[in-house]
């Protein structure tokens, strides 16, 4: 019975390590509907989104907050579905988000607490500033972004191009934070900035961290 027990732990063990990776590869992103608002994602780009109850459910903190000119932003009540978070923002406005997973433990790693930021542009020929902790912003220029770290310019930093034909591209900003891509295809493009970290502790209702780690997704419509 004992040996039963120890072995259900340890299936159980390598099953929650399975899982908790491959959520380390997913994304908080942002996407249009077929009525033209905004929806949260949280998924690996391409494939079958998270849903609730599931990993959905381990986002927590969840906002967001639309910005159309200079005035001011205009806040949204994020409300969970079975696949996503509807957050009733026009998919016309600029639109960010931000969420984050209480502090995850693996094996003998230092404690993380992870961040998860979104920004959608419904146009990328727009030049934008940063307003996330990470973000990733269009500078104006065709194919051409700009990546900041707490308003920073972050050089050195790799990203990953998603298109919408699967054809991903791997890429890495230069010494002022920039990127540079081509790509003429039509859709929904995302680019991503996967677990940047940076060491800082802290305490997260009552749980000591180490380290944290920002995620940050950009999307938008080529047409």
């Amino acid at each position: 019975m004992k040996q039963t027990r120890k072995l259900q732990s340890l299936f159980i063990a390598i099953a929650t390590l399975t899982s908790m990776g491959k959520i380390n590869a997913h994304s908080v992103f942002l996407e249009p509907n077929d009525q033209g608002k905004l929806i949260v994602r949280f998924a690996e780009f391409g494939d079958d989104p998270e849903t609730s109850p599931g990993f959905l459910d381990h986002l927590d903190a969840l906002t967001a907050w639309s910005i159309r000119g200079a005035v001011t932003p205009t806040t949204f009540i994020a409300e969970k579905k079975s696949d996503r978070f509807d957050i009733n923002a026009s998919a016309e406005d600029d639109t960010l988000v931000e969420s984050g997973f209480p502090v995850m433990t693996r094996g003998s790693s230092p404690a993380r607490k992870p961040h998860f930021y979104a920004r959608w542009v419904p146009s990328f020929m727009e030049p934008k500033s940063p307003q996330l902790t990470l973000d990733i912003v269009p500078t104006g220029n065709p194919g051409e972004i700009q990546v900041f770290f707490r308003n920073k310019p972050l050089p050195g930093v790799e990203l990953t191009l998603y298109t919408p034909k699967a054809n991903d591209q791997e890429l890495k900003s230069d010494d002022k934070g920039i990127v540079r891509f081509q790509s003429d295809e039509k859709g929904l493009f995302m680019l991503k900035v996967g677990r940047y970290r940076e060491e800082r502790r802290g305490f997260d209702r009552g749980k000591l961290f180490h380290l944290v780690s920002h995620n940050c997704s950009l999307t938008w419509i080529q047409e």
